[in-house]
């Protein structure tokens, strides 16, 4: 009995030894990712500043920028959980954290996910972002160096020994999204002429980043995000297919679905998208409608069965 006492309290010892191994490389893995450097080769940019491309520029920074930085982009709480730490949206006007950014600086970090200092932007959503053309990406910038400055000022991201262990392990999905872009792309991105058309509704979802909650087929998806419930399935085999052009975009502008059914802004951004013109939500629309009727994808119909 005690020989085998002995062999079990090794065997205990050893799988505590690897569990802490395994704690340490993770936690240093997700350490690295945050000083981690990257090199980008840039194209030849400058902000606008003419009126057309103002007006154009507050309604990409109203339905893009507003969700995560506030309607008056001096930053938000963003995302705290006691469990796995806290993420500030950082101010983004003047007064702010991009005080002294140039118009390449502000392009490197929206289209490729990196900050002047050659560190990764966390949680930039510049893979999507970095599809704008270079047209829409001006009008953007050009419009966020006129808002007013604010001097409100945000921590730095904390997350807790758990979180950093989840995100090590990529459960977290990708927090630096440098990591997933060509850094060295210097093409000139084009859009569609803008419409209520297929091709503009696939270029507005693109960079407003609808697939990386809703899935690459729109069908629904879980997002790495613990806290969040999946999103919901936007092709004609859900909901959204029983309802009108004008059903839609007033559950985009007062955040309560045909059904009744209310959207929590902290997982769907309404308000901010619902900021949108009547042509841009248009062409989401139709582009949506012209997509295949899907089923809920498997992660949607769990939850709803778990959560029902």
């Amino acid at each position: 009995m005690k020989k085998f006492l002995k062999w079990l309290g090794i065997a205990v010892l050893a799988i505590l030894l690897v569990l802490v191994i395994a704690v340490l490389v993770l936690v240093n893995k997700t350490n690295g990712m945050a000083k981690k450097t990257y090199d980008v080769s840039l194209p030849k940019f400058a902000a606008a500043n003419d009126s057309a491309a103002l007006v154009r520029g507050a309604v990409i920074a109203n339905s893009l920028c507003g969700g995560c930085h506030g309607g008056d982009f001096a930053g938000t709480e963003f995302f705290k959980d006691d469990a796995t730490g806290s993420i500030p949206a950082p101010n983004i006007t003047s007064g702010g954290r991009t005080k002294n950014y140039t118009d390449a600086d502000w392009l490197r970090i929206i289209r490729y996910g990196v900050k002047p200092d050659k560190h990764g932007a966390m949680i930039m959503p510049s893979k999507e972002m970095g599809t704008m053309s270079n047209e829409d990406i001006a009008a953007l910038v050009g419009y966020l160096k006129t808002i007013p400055a604010s001097n409100k000022t945000w921590p730095d991201p904390e997350f807790t020994l758990l979180s950093k262990v989840l995100a090590g392990a990529g459960l977290f999905g990708d927090l630096y999204h440098a990591e997933i872009i060509d850094l060295q792309d210097a093409t000139t991105k084009t859009a569609p002429e803008p419409g209520p058309t297929v091709a503009y509704g696939a270029y507005t979802v693109g960079f407003h980043g609808c697939k990386s909650c809703h899935g690459d087929n729109l069908n629904g998806k879980k997002t790495p995000d613990p806290i969040s419930p999946p999103g919901a399935n936007i092709t004609k085999g859900g909901n959204f297919g029983k309802w009108s052009l004008e059903q839609f975009k007033n559950t985009l502008r007062t955040g309560t679905t045909p059904e009744g059914k209310a959207m929590d802004v902290k997982f769907m951004p309404w308000a901010p998208m619902g900021l949108m013109t009547d042509m841009e939500l248009e062409a989401i629309y139709n582009y949506l409608q012209s997509m295949p009727a899907l089923p809920d994808d498997e992660t949607v119909t769990k939850w709803n069965e778990k959560h029902q």
